[in-house]
């Protein structure tokens, strides 16, 4: 398996949102909406989502990772002389469970401990699985509230 990364750019519009889907569409289903509307508040939450990203981390690092030249996700880094923030990290769940995230984090981790930095980042209280992968590779709780825990993976 041969894991890269490129740039983001505009033309990836479309896969992101389709990203998006695939990975937060089950927990959205739960709700039970009719199609149409399950479709158009991923779209909504979609939008939400990129907009706050933007507007809270104007300059981090948005790569797409391809796994053997087909695009599998995305990661958004924000890198800072006091710590890098995994924004966010999505695999197509094709790609999951394979070692994909495992790499691209335990990439980050060792380029925050050759810099002396932590790794932060946020997990939903909602996604356990999440919770559990991050803590495999290092990180620990070091706050939560009703909705978010916040992690660490000291240097």
């Amino acid at each position: 398996m041969n894991i890269t990364r490129r740039k983001a750019t505009d033309q990836d519009a479309g896969f992101l949102l389709d990203l998006f889907k695939a990975v937060r569409g089950p927990e959205f289903a739960i709700a039970g909406l009719p199609p149409a509307q399950l479709d158009m508040l991923l779209n909504m939450q979609f939008q939400a989502q990129t907009g706050s990203y933007r507007a809270q981390f104007p300059d981090a690092d948005h790569q797409i990772v391809l796994v053997d030249g087909a695009t599998a996700g995305r990661t958004l880094v924000d890198r800072s002389s006091e710590q890098l923030v995994l924004v966010d990290i999505s695999i197509l769940p094709a790609y999951q469970k394979g070692g994909v995230g495992s790499a691209l984090v335990g990439e980050l981790i060792a380029e925050a401990r050759a810099a002396g930095l932590p790794v932060r980042c946020s997990v939903g209280v909602s996604n356990p699985g999440s919770l559990r992968f991050h803590q495999r590779l290092g990180f620990r709780v070091v706050s939560q509230d009703p909705v978010y825990c916040e992690l660490e993976c000291a240097p």
